[in-house]
């Protein structure tokens, strides 16, 4: 999306500059024109690289928010367009970023429970439990839903590269997840063990992004 396309480009430019020097002084209702003005470039951006609906949603928030908050140095910017395009960007990228980081530390624990030696007795008892718990939990998946379910949620392969390996649609395997997870919350739901709220996250929101 381009404003350019809706505005003359010597317009645009002019209108922008107008609106910054207004925001500078603190016009609220600059800032609401430029929002409206820019909202859906930022999102798109936004979509574009993070895939996320709720993430772009976020962006834009942050986004507008910063050019609030730092509105007295607006009049530094030669061109606004660019920057905001530079901004977003960064921004979704610094996201992105945070969201790898996330997955990696939900990765080492759930590895550590599983993998790790340990000379403690009550440690031991709990890796044992959880290690019954997730084994029932994924019993009650069909072969086919239980393949798929660790594929995403503990080896974070997404849609596209589950379906090439398993020879399946990218619909198909959609529909065995949704299964698989809806199986997995009701278990989890229903579980009184310690450990569930930590398994809850790992294994619902640990792939959440992937698809």
């Amino acid at each position: 999306m381009n404003l350019s396309n809706f505005l003359g480009m010597d317009e645009h430019y002019v209108e922008n500059n107008r609106l910054l020097a207004l925001i500078s002084n603190s016009d609220e209702s600059a800032f609401e024109k430029l929002f409206f003005m820019y909202k859906n470039l930022v999102y798109s951006i936004a979509l574009a690289y993070t895939e996320s609906q709720a993430d772009a949603e976020e962006i834009v928030q942050d986004v507008f928010s910063r050019i609030w908050n730092y509105r007295h140095n607006l009049g530094a910017i030669k061109n606004f367009s660019a920057w905001i395009n530079t901004v977003t960007r960064n921004r979704s990228l610094t996201i992105l970023k945070k969201r790898a980081i996330e997955y990696q530390r939900k990765e080492d624990y759930l590895s550590s429970y599983f993998h790790k030696e340990t000379n403690s007795t009550e440690q031991y008892i709990e890796d044992k439990e959880l290690q019954i718990l997730f084994e029932d939990m994924l019993n009650r998946l069909s072969p086919q839903q239980r393949k798929i379910f660790e594929l995403s949620r503990i080896q974070g392969q997404d849609r596209k590269t589950i379906a090439k390996n398993l020879g399946l649609s990218q619909a198909t395997v959609s529909a065995h997840l949704t299964i698989a997870l809806r199986t997995v919350r009701t278990f989890l739901y229903n579980s009184s063990n310690k450990i569930v709220t930590c398994l809850f996250a790992l294994f619902l929101f640990a792939g959440k992004y992937f698809f």
